[in-house]
């Protein structure tokens, strides 16, 4: 057993389980291609100000807090798209999980310092990053002399460029690499905090390293089910879980019971928990400080109608351009709890102009629309192989681009290989003991579309053929768009104004009653089966150490991590 305790990776034979039965038959694969299709919104561009996609339940860094969380728990390199493999008698295909199902960070820690040195200092506890050990980039200055700096804002890179973290998926973009960094640095300034005590008081006596690791992830813990969740999660459907013992929840649970618990299930893997891809902006603001324009906002990668790669979006496993460095994390987490809303002026939408101030972005809305750029993977996101053979699976159905497939369309093939249920079964699950889990009626399972004219949209129904048996994933997200679907007042002809999806229940969405019970039952779960959690092995009165006013935020940790030595 390494010093990491839960281990680094799993096995290929440690396979993902089931909260219920496998679905058969599976869906058709032309009919998820039609659907994959109608799920990719227009080509836009990056706002500053009020947007009309966005989401005020959800600010922009939870997207990136929430991947940070997915690439914590879940690594699956190996299943197929081909629904040829279920039943050809292999496993080396099959859906499996490398990471251990636990809140550990072993995204953060890798396998500890005895394993792997590399990526801590001399003192065995202290993490790396680039300006701590990084070798030294060159940049021009101003009067053209070349100068070398170590890259502090950067991750710790080997020679290459490739960062040397214990996930090389937390720097696949430049919001991700530098949360990654946030969490490095709040590590190190609890190591800090602890060299200030006695070591004999300690959560682990005289160990800097496991102390530390501790109170990182009891933290990371905490504001998953404190800050994060509350956020993506309707109260009430997990009310009846929160701010209990793991003892006293034992018989809250209809999906995630402890029997299930050796492994993540699959419908959350494959459906509920990718609901993150739809509130993944087209673009973010990271500065105010550099460039001409008011500073840095960037694509998250090129959109449909790019037809050459723009070398200045986010796609990242490079050093981190100094221009992308987010100025203040004010522009991602806000400082206020999930529910209170933000102030400013959303009587009409933003338009093109460049505005450098700080501003709060938000997520874009939980629904069942996905930004323009995500409809057109780049090779370096999507994979190679993952575009031939979802090509293939979906003939004679096309893709837009032949190697650029949608993320929905890869999101829809991955959950029909992993057999996953229908979100009417899921509904009819949990009505045995939640009356209020009510089955989407058909008019709630559609899709946004533009209707041509700038500014105006209608809601149009998904094929009639999955209106009763519909893709867990698509329900989840249309799940979350119904309060939306309820409260905006249509034209004669159907359509409606994004003035209504500005302010008031048409700008705020959250997961209901199937996705939001998976997902608060999975984080649940996990933190009441893992011995070394934060709700079975903390000490009695433990609080986080977290800076600003202390409440409960990511925002205050990564006030923390960037405190003053």
């Amino acid at each position: 057993m390494s010093d990491s305790g839960h281990g680094f990776v799993g096995t290929r034979e440690q396979s993902f389980t089931s909260l219920i039965a496998e679905k058969h038959p599976l869906f058709d694969m032309q009919k998820l291609a039609a659907l994959a299709a109608s799920m990719k919104g227009d080509v836009d561009t990056v706002k500053d100000g009020p947007d009309p996609e966005e989401n005020l339940w959800v600010p922009a860094g939870y997207t990136y807090f929430g991947q940070l969380v997915d690439h914590d728990l879940t690594f699956d390199s190996t299943s197929s798209l081909n629904p040829a493999d279920i039943n050809s008698g292999s496993t080396s295909r099959a859906p499996s999980n490398l990471r251990s199902p636990r809140f550990d960070l072993d995204c953060l820690y890798g396998d500890g310092p005895a394993a792997q040195p590399f990526m801590y200092a001399n003192d065995g506890a202290t993490l790396m990053y680039g300006g701590n050990g990084g070798a030294p980039v060159q940049r021009v200055s101003a009067s053209g002399e070349v100068v070398e700096e170590t890259a502090s804002w950067d991750l710790l890179r080997a020679p290459n460029g490739r960062a040397i973290i214990g996930d090389k998926r937390n720097d696949e973009n430049s919001i991700i690499c530098q949360l990654q960094l946030g969490f490095i640095k709040y590590h190190n300034a609890v190591v800090g905090a602890l060299k200030n005590k006695d070591p004999a008081g300690w959560n682990v006596p005289n160990d800097l390293f496991l102390s530390a690791r501790n109170e990182v992830r009891w933290t990371y813990q905490t504001l998953i089910l404190e800050d994060f969740l509350p956020r993506i999660v309707d109260h009430a459907v997990f009310a009846d879980l929160r701010g209990k013992s793991p003892a006293a929840r034992n018989n809250d649970y209809l999906l995630y019971t402890p029997d299930l618990r050796s492994n993540l299930p699959r419908e959350f893997v494959a459906a509920a928990y990718r609901f993150g891809h739809s509130g993944v902006r087209t673009g973010y603001r990271l500065n105010g400080r550099h460039g001409e324009a008011g500073g840095t906002k960037l694509s998250i990668f090129p959109a449909s109608n790019q037809t050459t790669v723009d070398t200045d979006s986010m796609l990242g496993f490079d050093p981190l351009p100094k221009h992308h460095v987010i100025d203040t994390w004010d522009r991602f987490f806000p400082n206020t709890a999930a529910g209170v809303f933000t102030h400013e002026d959303r009587s009409q939408a933003a338009g093109d102009t460049a505005d450098g101030r700080v501003r709060l972005q938000f997520a874009y809305k939980l629904d069942p629309t996905i930004v323009d750029p995500l409809g057109v993977l780049p090779l370096s996101v999507a994979g190679g192989g993952a575009a031939s053979e979802a090509a293939n699976d979906i003939a004679p159905a096309k893709m837009p681009d032949p190697q650029r497939p949608s993320l929905a369309l890869l999101n829809l093939l991955r959950g029909n290989i992993y057999q996953i249920q229908s979100g009417q079964a899921f509904a009819a699950r949990l009505q045995t003991k939640f009356p209020a889990a009510q089955p989407l009626a058909a008019k709630y399972l559609c899709t946004r579309q533009s209707t041509g004219v700038d500014g105006q949209f209608k809601f149009v129904p998904i094929d009639t053929s999955l209106q009763s048996d519909t893709p867990l994933w698509f329900y989840v997200l249309a799940e979350a768009q119904k309060p939306m679907v309820d409260a905006i007042q249509l034209a004669s002809d159907g359509s409606f104004d994004e003035k209504q999806m500005l302010t008031g229940p048409g700008a705020k969405t959250q997961l209901g009653w199937v996705g939001g019970r998976i997902v608060a039952e999975v984080f649940f779960g996990l933190i009441d089966a893992d011995p070394e959690s934060v709700a079975n092995m903390a000490p009695a009165g433990w609080k986080p150490t977290l800076g600003g006013d202390q409440s409960l935020l990511v925002a205050n940790l990564l006030r923390f991590a960037h405190r003053p030595a």
